[in-house]
């Protein structure tokens, strides 16, 4: 789905839930301006600020992007069936879809240079732990805790519930491999 699809979406679902604009833009930590902006396609939300509207609606990217059809019980994930979501400065494919014999979820993930500057503090309600399968620096913020460089190959685990960023601190890609457990759906 395009994120131009996103605030249509969105706005169906707000709906769906019986929500006003300014009670789920409260729940977002948001403006009701930001998300009626969204909603009507004006503006176009980054990565972290879909989490938290989809947060607010109690629901994950995996919900948001799951596919209506019926998914037979195979143990193989091709490439073309994979749900992506993306802004300017990340994408995220995830590589599982949602079924009950999936006890995780695993997301591929690929951080522009260009987030240096706009890098937004994110918090998830489950552990997720990855690694840094190329690119060569990145930095792990974790709020009131500390900072932690990585590079290609290191590993990183960050417990539910704690505020935290990874930043690009290299002039190409990085890309991750990310596990959250238990899944977000």
């Amino acid at each position: 789905m395009e994120t131009t699809q996103f605030g249509k979406h969105i706005r169906r679902l707000r709906k769906k839930a019986g929500l006003p604009l300014r009670e789920l833009a409260s729940k977002a930590g948001m403006s009701a301006g930001a998300i009626s902006s969204i909603e009507r396609q004006q503006s176009s939300p980054t990565l972290a600020t879909m989490q938290r509207i989809l947060q607010a609606l109690n629901m994950d990217f995996s919900q948001f992007f799951s596919s209506q059809q019926a998914i037979d019980e195979t143990p193989v994930f091709p490439l073309a069936n994979m749900q992506i979501a993306e802004d300017a400065f990340r994408k995220y494919t995830f590589l599982f879809p949602q079924r009950d014999d999936v006890q995780f979820e695993m997301v591929a993930e690929s951080i522009s240079p260009l987030e240096k500057k706009k890098s937004e503090w994110e918090v998830h309600h489950c552990d997720v732990g990855g690694v840094m399968i190329s690119g060569k620096k990145a930095k792990l913020e974790i709020k009131d805790q500390g900072e932690w460089l990585l590079s290609q190959g290191d590993a990183f685990y960050i417990v539910a519930e704690v505020r935290h960023r990874l930043v690009n601190l290299s002039e190409e890609p990085i890309q991750l491999i990310s596990v959250y457990y238990p899944p977000r759906y």
